[in-house]
């Protein structure tokens, strides 16, 4: 079926544009050792984006697709072909990728419903220092509609809910300081509106299940994000130093305190050293101004796009080599073609005789053979097959003559409708059956010499 085709290809498209980013991305944090975090960040969001921007997939596609009176054609047999064993190809590949999909969402789906469940257990604070601490804290960040509560089953603080955000703390007895840099961490986190980012990746992940650099991508977006809030809070803070922010860090590192659906103050051993090496590192914490943040992402757009579209394309090619060259042995065969019954009539207005060389209505048969020397100024009729409205059926064929123009189509016998659209050489189409009822294909000669027609339509 096309629209497997189509899918599969869209997401395989997606999967190279994303990582070439991503690889873009990488490389040039490696050039610039320093590398701005906040450009950095930019970058890896942008890399996310075009996971689900189909820019390569509809710059190979588009052009193969025309559209010639209502009805759908397709130039490329990348985008639509008979060839069975091409068929079978992506249907397998179709069924994979909606297997590892469901597993993956499967996966998440149980770790999500246990967090909700243990976020049912959250419970307001009742010390009226925590929430004091909190309301300073949130009116200076500038975020508004956020509650605080605590849960006996966390070790570490976080971050939860896209509509109500809460923070929620562990049943501790923290000082102020340590209050301040819980709340200023995950108040920042809020404030630059992480977790709708965390959460997209996540959905990206189910997707491009099989393409290892999104969870790397996932990996290294989390910790750019805390590397941002580390900067923001803990320099020049009034509070505690970088040193005393560094100890709580590792204090409070905990392999189970975050995922996903959470951001947290930590997560795991090997993030927290980055982020305080990256906090040792840094003297002065400025953010670049946005026009150098929107050039940056532009080009990095760019030079993403213009290679995985040549890749794109040059897969499509190959993939139609193959097809063609397959499709062609196909026709080559000899056909088993029946002996039809020759009925000749004229139109009203006198234009082409209608051969039918139909056996009436074949019920079960799906395919058939189009090859047939046709006369000039001819249509000739196919064997009829009942469909439905909204069936699509495909026709694919291929003149000797690839200079010469012809019609293909369709025609309902019981109304005479005829739906068609100007091919020449070989072509590769889709037509839309209008209403229900038994529908022919056909192939018509407008020229004034017989041409040699071959190919095959799928009802």
């Amino acid at each position: 079926m096309v629209w497997i085709r189509l899918c599969i290809s869209c997401i395989a498209f997606l999967s190279a544009a994303g990582s070439i980013s991503y690889g873009l991305t990488r490389l040039a944090g490696r050039i610039r050792r320093a590398g701005d975090p906040v450009l950095l960040l930019a970058s890896q969001k942008l890399t996310l984006i075009l996971y689900w921007l189909p820019v390569s997939f509809a710059c190979v596609c588009i052009p193969r697709i025309s559209l010639e009176n209502g009805v759908r054609a397709y130039t490329g047999e990348f985008v639509c072909s008979s060839v069975t064993s091409m068929t079978v190809v992506f249907n397998i590949l179709g069924t994979a990728w909606l297997a590892g999909f469901c597993l993956s969402v499967a996966r998440d789906g149980i770790k999500i419903c246990r967090l909700a469940k243990l976020l049912r257990g959250n419970v307001p604070v009742q010390d009226a220092r925590y929430l004091e601490l909190f309301e300073a804290c949130r009116r200076r960040a500038g975020a508004g509609g956020v509650t605080l509560s605590q849960n006996d089953l966390l070790c570490s603080p976080i971050t939860a809910g896209l509509v109500r955000k809460q923070v929620v703390l562990p049943f501790a007895d923290y000082t102020d300081t340590e209050l301040h840099m819980i709340y200023e961490h995950e108040l920042m986190h809020i404030r630059n509106g992480d977790l709708p980012w965390r959460i997209l990746a996540l959905v990206t992940s189910w997707i491009h299940w099989f393409n290892p650099v999104v969870n790397l991508l996932m990996r290294d977006l989390d910790c750019a994000q805390e590397v941002i809030c580390d900067l923001s809070i803990a320099l020049d803070n009034a509070h505690y130093t970088k040193k005393e922010y560094a100890a709580f860090l590792v204090r409070l590192t905990d392999k189970e305190a975050a995922n996903a659906y959470t951001t947290a103050l930590t997560e795991n051993k090997n993030q927290t050293i980055r982020r305080i090496e990256k906090m040792a590192a840094t003297k002065s914490f400025v953010k670049p101004k946005r026009w150098m943040t929107g050039i940056s992402c532009v080009g990095l757009a760019v030079m993403s796009m213009i290679p995985a579209t040549a890749v794109s394309a040059e897969a499509a090619r190959l993939q139609e080599d193959w097809l063609r060259a397959e499709e062609v042995e196909t026709i080559a065969e000899p056909q088993n073609h029946w002996d039809p019954m020759i009925e000749e009539h004229g139109y009203d207005d006198g234009s082409v005789a209608e051969i039918d060389g139909s056996q009436d209505t074949v019920p079960h048969s799906s395919k058939v053979d189009l090859e047939e020397t046709i006369n000039a100024n001819t249509r000739y009729i196919y064997q009829y097959k009942d469909e439905s409205a909204g069936d699509f059926i495909s026709i694919v064929t291929l003149c000797a003559d690839s200079s010469v123009t012809y019609r293909i189509g369709i025609k309902n016998k019981e109304t005479g409708a005829l739906t068609s659209i100007s091919v020449t050489g070989r072509s590769t189409n889709e037509i839309k059956v209008s209403e229900s009822g038994p529908y022919s294909v056909f192939v018509e000669n407008n020229n004034n010499i017989p041409i040699k027609i071959e190919g095959v339509a799928l009802y």
